[in-house]
């Protein structure tokens, strides 16, 4: 990503993070205010991702998309096991460091109801970033690593894999209550603050499902024959390299097709 910034974007940057020092809140604010320039970055985070939003896979075609700060600049919540709402002071001195911002949705960043739902809940990540209970905050660069966040991050290679979707386009944790409890609970949170099972999302994904069901059912109609023709063998190489294409990073909810390929046990999954 480095690599892709604009001329002189780090020098800015770092003199906005050092006017940022011994400035009240209030100061930050209108700092922020008038110099969003992780919003210069909004062309490079799509070309890293083929356009999708790194929260949901859903390419914005006719929305706009959102620079999120994954660690809020202003303000973090967090709800503890009480229920309560707990406000921490934001991760200020991260707000223009580009190892902080994530392509989103305005769906996944922002607090929204389901207007397609009777749902009267909103979703959305907000100013939320959960710690696992107990856990300090970082207040400086140095300690990032030291807090156990709640939320699964689409750069951790390691978190996209906690998630896993149903034939009818549903996110749910992909491990179980009984044998990952933390995972689980990262997964389901996750589901809710960026809001994953917004109903067009559901129903974007349904028909990346139903499209890949399709033709891994041709896959095993032309399997079952005793005796296959050159066409038949035509035929699976040609459904094989659309289901590879459609599970390649590039492809809108690629990790749906690669859900129903699991699902199906097809072996090229692998």
């Amino acid at each position: 990503m480095e690599n892709l910034l604009p001329d002189g974007w780090l020098d800015q940057a770092n003199d906005l993070k050092n006017q940022l020092v011994g400035k009240s809140k209030e100061e930050r604010a209108k700092i922020f205010k008038d110099n969003p320039i992780w919003q210069d970055l909004l062309v490079q985070l799509k070309q890293l991702s083929n356009n999708k939003c790194w929260y949901s896979e859903a390419q914005e075609v006719m929305s706009d998309m959102d620079v999120d700060h994954f660690r809020p600049k202003m303000e973090a919540l967090q709800i503890n096991i009480n229920g309560e709402k707990i406000i921490r002071d934001g991760y200020w001195w991260y707000a223009y460091d580009w190892k902080n911002y994530r392509l989103s949705s305005i769906y996944s960043n922002r607090l929204r109801k389901d207007k397609h739902s009777i749902d009267k809940k909103s979703y959305g990540k907000g100013s939320f970033f959960p710690l696992r209970e107990g856990c300090n905050a970082a207040t400086c660069i140095n300690e990032i690593d030291d807090e156990i966040i709640l939320l699964l991050d689409p750069i951790n290679p390691n978190d996209p894999d906690l998630l896993f979707f149903t034939e009818e386009g549903i996110a749910i944790p992909s491990v179980s209550e009984e044998e990952e409890p933390w995972n689980f609970q990262r997964a389901n949170i996750s589901i809710d603050l960026y809001h994953l099972n917004h109903t067009p999302l559901k129903e974007a994904r349904q028909v990346v499902w139903n499209y890949c069901q399709r033709k891994i059912d041709d896959l095993r109609e032309i399997f079952r024959k005793a005796h296959r023709t050159a066409r038949d063998e035509e035929r699976i190489a040609n459904i094989r390299q659309d289901l590879r294409e459609m599970i390649s990073k590039n492809a809108e909810f690629s990790a749906v097709a690669l859900a129903c390929i699991e699902k199906n046990k097809i072996r090229m999954a692998a």
